[in-house]
């Protein structure tokens, strides 16, 4: 986690500006929490040199009376992380009297990253993005293929090489492993793929219909003692049979007995969306150091092949997620409300001298956001609206209802 500690924090005047090799950094607005005045949100806006989106975090800062800590806030992060570190270098080399930090350069640089490193937001218009990609490496890609939990980008990044008219997705939520692929990315030249870090289950419901020829699950963590973890649900398959194409592919491998059985009889459920066949030790061309260590110790590999037997309705995601009212701070209280199937919990509320920002905490329970609503000119989400789901606008619609009548339930 990037950091740096000092016994007396010194910031400049905001807004401040800071030219960068990698970009213009501007230094907003301090918001500090009304519960907790110990703990701050420094809004940081970045204009990339390289013509990409700019990006907006908050830095955190934690003060006791002996020391101050500051450190990206995991609730707003972005990729690269070297963006991160750039905006606290600078801060930290305004400081004189520090006390540690974990700063050091390391030999991946960001020009690798940046094109290669989505945001999910990226992904809400996919056909423009398809279009974009398609129009940047000068062909039009035959097919998409999808790679959940991609680890250390073997098998990845061996697909993409051996079929380079096929464009590759890559999920991994594990950032070190996004960002070593996304090196690998760069220094093999290769142009088509996007990664992004992002669960698996809720990427899948902002797709398209019909988009995707193949998905690959290869080795997921088991969640032996917490199944409802897995990445495998009815909720997963219902997406997936309606983002693959007809006789797409989803596959399933892994090293699990347990889990093989477990999704196999979930397939039971999806006889009229799937054609279901299953494999053991069967060789792949490429396989992964997971792999290569089950196989070793002599432990068996099993396969479920799945193909998508319907071509599935189109639809829309055209939820909104506008305020109609104004944000009140003396209003605010700190609560939580727990639904059927979500809930919406308002957490915190920090002040700058001229805006609010509340934080917030909402959605499905497995799989939660933590997100920032502003209120400067108008009141909004910080950055970007909450992902298109029904769940998230069930959420915002109670949040808005909290808000109109000063955060007491309607």
């Amino acid at each position: 986690m990037p950091h740096f500690k000092t016994s007396k924090l010194n910031l400049p005047n905001l807004p401040y500006t800071s030219i960068h090799s990698a970009g213009e950094f501007n230094f907003l607005e301090l918001f500090t929490s009304l519960r907790h005045p110990n703990l701050s949100l420094l809004h940081v806006h970045f204009i990339p040199n390289n013509n990409t989106q700019p990006k907006e975090f908050f830095l955190e800062i934690k003060q006791t009376p002996k020391e101050s800590l500051v450190r990206f806030d995991k609730h707003s992060r972005i990729a690269p992380i070297e963006i991160i570190k750039n905006a606290l270098e600078i801060l930290m080399q305004m400081q004189d009297s520090i006390i540690t930090h974990n700063l050091n350069r390391n030999t991946i640089t960001p020009e690798y990253k940046l094109p290669f490193i989505k945001d999910i937001n990226d992904f809400l218009d996919f056909k423009e993005l398809f279009k974009k990609i398609c129009t940047k490496s000068k062909r039009n890609f035959e097919e998409i293929w999808l790679e959940i939990g991609f680890g250390s980008g073997r098998h990845l990044l061996h697909n993409a090489k051996e079929n380079p008219n096929i464009l590759h997705l890559g999920l991994e939520i594990h950032h070190p492993s996004l960002e070593q692929v996304a090196r690998q990315i760069g220094i093999q030249a290769l142009d088509n793929i996007l990664i992004l870090a992002f669960d698996a289950r809720i990427f899948l419901e902002l797709l398209p219909s019909n988009v995707l020829d193949k998905i690959f699950v290869h080795f997921p963590v088991p969640w032996d003692k917490k199944p409802h973890r897995r990445i495998f649900s009815h909720a997963f398959l219902t997406q997936s049979a309606r983002v693959l194409k007809q006789n797409g592919h989803l596959q399933l491998r892994t090293d699990s007995l347990e889990y093989f059985t477990f999704v196999k009889d979930l397939m039971k459920d999806f006889t009229e969306s799937f054609k279901v066949e299953s494999q053991k030790n069967l060789q792949e061309e490429i396989i992964s150091k997971y792999e290569a260590r089950w196989l070793r110790h002599q432990k068996d590999i099993y396969n479920l092949e799945c193909f998508a037997l319907q071509t599935s309705k189109e639809r829309a995601l055209d939820f909104g997620f506008d305020f109609e009212t104004s944000l009140k701070p003396k209003d605010f209280i700190s609560k939580k409300f727990v639904k059927e199937d979500y809930f919406l919990n308002l957490e915190e509320i920090f002040l700058s001298n001229n805006n609010s920002l509340i934080k917030i905490a909402f959605g499905d329970f497995n799989y939660p956001e933590t997100r920032y609503v502003i209120q400067d000119s108008k009141l909004h989400y910080f950055k970007s609206n909450p992902l298109p789901s029904k769940i998230n606008h069930k959420a915002h619609n109670l949040l808005s209802a909290c808000i109109s009548s000063h955060f007491k339930e309607s």
